[in-house]
């Protein structure tokens, strides 16, 4: 079959969150593939060895906030010419979309102008969330924020709906509950390697890890305030937590607050190899977010390695943890997470089947080569559907 021309899109693979951690995936099996790629993003050159080559906009970020907003929510002229410049040039057969929060208004619209079909693998629930970010809002100000919010985000929503021509969804729950129109949207796992499962390891003290990014909207400050609360055998329970992000200082400084210091270890940002090893030293991941998770990469690669978690009952989650294959919880209840918390430390055999489970049912849904096949598929689907045009 032909090589295929594909432009990437992704407004920022500087974070080194799940969508990012995919798309260089991505990247790399559509050059085995024998396929042309080129990206674009909302921060800096996507440097890839996968890559032809790629463009990023660079934001010139005004003094005024609501200067910001406007350019955030509405048309941003620059923008639009510089990505409407770049995809004349690479004339690509079709354009896939990642993670795209920011400048909807402007981005969708210019994709819908140039005439290429539009492929979008959703990683979120914030084409439904007003304030994805999980910022405070709060006063007269933050209401009439808040109002801006939502008339933003249905502005967006008719962007976006209307220039995508297909989205793939990786929990049922996304795919649904996100409101897509029903003929363009696609139920796809993510791809998850499966993994040897590591030895457990010792009973006591009881291993916690959270991996992700350390911003507010993660709640890793829930986290903290549960395991100060924890009682029974998570009293001495240890916690790692790997990631960076703009939180940190204030996580340490919590931290002290708590009493933690001896408890918690900050890993910093990890490479695979130290992801590995931070899998293995865990008993059970917790992921404590504010804002609902889609199909939380960390969760599947815990599971893939016999390790269970304790997430939120919002979004995807439920969808993954289901039947015993991990713990939920209330969203932003510290005291509900640490009675997760006390329940996973107090039977680490129980814990050790959970994961069981989850390692069972990852192998089954999330195969890789299933994936990509699938991506492929879509990929010659709209290209032939956009020479047809």
């Amino acid at each position: 079959m032909p090589a295929l021309r594909l432009l990437h899109l992704h407004d920022a693979p500087r974070i080194q969150g799940g969508a990012t951690a995919y798309l260089k995936r991505l990247f790399k099996e559509a050059a085995r593939r024998g396929h042309e790629q080129w990206a674009y993003s909302l921060d800096e050159p996507a440097a890839d060895p996968a890559l032809r080559g790629s463009q990023a906009f660079q934001y010139a970020w005004p003094a005024s906030a609501w200067q910001r907003r406007r350019d955030f929510h509405g048309r941003h002229a620059p923008l639009a010419a510089h990505l409407s410049a770049w995809i004349a040039e690479v004339q690509p057969d079709l354009i896939h979309v990642q993670n795209c929060a920011v400048f909807r208004s402007t981005i969708f619209p210019a994709l819908a102008a140039s005439g290429r079909p539009v492929l979008m693998t959703v990683h979120d629930f914030s084409l439904q969330d007003p304030n994805p970010s999980g910022q405070v809002r709060s006063g007269p100000a933050g209401a009439l924020k808040s109002w801006l919010d939502r008339r933003s985000l249905a502005r967006s929503r008719r962007a976006v709906f209307a220039a995508v021509d297909l989205f793939l969804c990786p929990t049922d729950a996304l795919r649904r509950g996100v409101g897509f129109p029903p003929a363009k949207a696609r139920l796809l796992r993510l791809p998850i390697e499966l993994a040897e499962i590591p030895a457990a390891p010792p009973a006591a003290p009881f291993r916690f890890l959270f991996a992700g990014s350390l911003f507010r909207s993660k709640g890793v400050d829930i986290l903290l305030r549960a395991l100060q609360q924890a009682g029974g055998a998570a009293r001495d329970a240890r916690l790692v937590i790997a990631g960076e992000g703009d939180q940190r200082a204030a996580l340490e400084s919590l931290c002290r607050e708590l009493g933690l210091q001896h408890r918690v270890r900050f890993l910093g940002h990890c490479d695979a190899a130290q992801m590995e090893s931070a899998y293995a030293g865990c008993h059970t991941l917790v992921l404590p977010s504010r804002v609902p998770e889609n199909s939380p990469l960390t969760v599947l690669e815990a599971g893939a390695r016999g390790r269970p978690a304790i997430a939120p009952d919002a979004g995807g989650v439920p969808e993954l943890l289901a039947d015993e294959r991990g713990w939920l919880c209330a969203r932003e209840d510290a005291g509900q997470l640490a009675a997760r918390l006390e329940s996973a430390a107090a039977d680490p055999a129980a814990a050790a089947a959970r994961g069981a489970r989850m390692r069972d049912w990852v192998r089954r849904e999330f195969a890789p080569q299933r994936h990509w096949d699938e991506v492929e598929a879509a990929w010659r689907e709209l290209a032939a559907a956009g020479a047809a045009r």
